[in-house]
């Protein structure tokens, strides 16, 4: 699949996350660290109340991963 050796960005809330360090600048976050894909997404679906579901290998998405954005 790929995704658990990709690299993302991370800020200091859990639900601040991006593909590049860029990204996150632009949306004000000071400080930022790069993180794994998988490890990030789930802390960032744990603090944020949202579900992470695991699904067979045959089901994966393109790409290796599935997500559903929502604001409230």
């Amino acid at each position: 699949m790929g995704l658990p050796h990709r690299e993302v960005w991370i800020g200091e809330d859990p639900d601040q996350l991006a593909v590049r360090r860029t990204d996150l600048k632009v949306l004000g976050e000071q400080h930022s660290w790069p993180a794994r894909a998988d490890d990030a997404l789930i802390r960032s679906a744990v603090a944020t109340d949202a579900p992470a579901l695991s699904v067979a290998e045959r089901e994966v998405p393109v790409g290796g991963l599935g997500a559903l954005l929502r604001w409230k």
